[in-house]
């Protein structure tokens, strides 16, 4: 795995090296910083005017808390400026939005694990987004909205990026995950009950890597990369904005990351919350 800093607007073949694995940290990406202020307005805005949103977990019962979290993940993801600053971003990088799709924007919201975590704040066990019913061609970037330490981040484990993990992805459905179980995280307080594809077997900790960034320093890498929440034991919420693209001919032409242990069976049900980076237009499948 090869690790580039600030390179991927210089790299032509930048989507071949993140389908071998190897991960981009961009820190100087102006649609990373916008869409962090974006995320940041959001906040404010859902929280009824609170600004010091690093606090806001130890200023209400959970259950309030929830309340404003979904409210804030809705009008983030479905607002047309987030939409914008991902076509932005594919410009920024030197590519054409026309060869390009992407799935919704979405804010994380990561509180004080004993606070909250699981629902609308569920730490993710370790996992490959292909268990989730994600394409091989997907490219993911996250970046943190505020500053945040190693015990706040995400973790990518690059050494299974080719090495099978046992995992229940053959068990999952991503259409009921969409049509059921995503509209249920707001009743998971105490203990997340929906069922997520896991790893079945021990992962080996000592070969993951957090990288702890600044406002709008964006990771890109492979949605086929182990990968997952660090359980946040501080007392400061981490805030967080992602969204993955895919290039359609990649996609029609099935090219992408290795699949060494998926076995979700039905990954064209999340088609139809693709949309096309040029126009916003819905993607309706590889023939439409």
């Amino acid at each position: 795995m090869n690790l580039y800093i600030n390179q991927v607007q210089n790299k032509e073949n930048f989507r071949s090296a993140i389908y071998a694995g190897d991960i981009f940290l961009n820190t100087d990406l102006s649609a990373a910083k916008d869409l962090c202020a974006l995320a940041k307005e959001s906040i404010t805005a859902a929280f009824e005017g609170e600004t010091e949103h690093q606090t806001l977990h130890r200023k209400m019962p959970v259950e309030t808390f929830v309340e404003l979290v979904t409210r804030l993940k809705g009008q983030f993801t479905n607002g047309p400026r987030a939409k914008e600053l991902i076509r932005n971003f594919i410009i920024e990088i030197g590519a054409d939005p026309r060869d390009y799709i992407f799935d919704v924007p979405r804010i994380r919201v990561v509180p004080n694990y004993d606070y909250l975590h699981a629902g609308v704040s569920y730490a993710y066990k370790p996992h490959r987004d292909t268990w989730y019913g994600s394409v091989d061609c997907q490219i993911n970037t996250w970046m943190p909205v505020y500053t945040i330490e190693p015990e706040q981040t995400m973790m990518i484990n690059p050494g299974y990026f080719t090495q099978p993990v046992k995992n229940s992805s053959v068990d999952w459905s991503l259409a009921d995950w969409i049509n059921v179980q995503r509209h249920r995280a707001k009743d998971n307080l105490t203990e997340e009950v929906r069922v997520h594809p896991v790893p079945l077997e021990a992962i080996d900790t000592s070969r993951e890597i957090r990288v702890a960034g600044n406002t709008g320093e964006m990771l890109i890498f492979s949605g086929s990369h182990l990968h997952g929440t660090v359980p946040n034991h501080t007392d400061r919420t981490r805030f967080s904005v992602d969204f993955r693209i895919m290039h359609i001919e990649d996609l029609k032409q099935k090219r992408g990351a290795p699949n060494v242990d998926n076995g979700c069976s039905d990954v064209e049900a999340g088609f139809k919350d693709f949309f096309h980076a040029n126009d916003f237009s819905n993607f309706l499948g590889v023939n439409q």
